[in-house]
């Protein structure tokens, strides 16, 4: 069921996605970009191991956000040779926007929940992500 609705989700996704992406950083540097704006200051290991994606596929899309002006690094202070991440302005518009569109695509199979069982499955949601 849980592989149902998500691949519901995402065909309502995908198209809003493909017209606010301005940038066009595509659905990798979409999730990096998400990522970036939950855990900043984050290192590009972390995103590859928060994504479960190859640490070298995930620095080249960083370099893209870089040179896009999106993310901007810095060195980190704690850690030598690693390189913190934040997200620019733009990168912050960006991220809006994507959050802005995956809200309205929630919209459409959550649509048959009435306000007390969307709680409810907010609430078993965060208790599944430990959030």
């Amino acid at each position: 069921q849980i592989d149902r609705l998500m691949r519901r989700f995402h065909s309502d996704l995908h198209p809003r996605a493909q017209r606010i992406d301005e940038e066009k950083v595509g659905p990798i540097g979409g999730m990096i970009l998400f990522v970036i704006s939950e855990s900043s200051p984050i290192s590009a290991q972390e995103i590859a191991q928060t994504l479960g994606r190859d640490k070298s596929q995930v620095s080249r899309v960083i370099s893209l956000l870089v040179g896009k002006g999106l993310v901007e690094k810095s060195n980190a202070a704690t850690v030598a040779r690693r390189s913190d991440l934040r997200l620019t302005d733009k990168g912050l518009l960006q991220v809006a926007a994507f959050n802005g569109a995956l809200v309205d695509s929630a919209k459409t199979p959550l649509a048959a929940l009435d306000q007390n069982e969307l709680r409810q499955f907010s609430s078993l949601l965060s208790k599944i992500l430990g959030t």
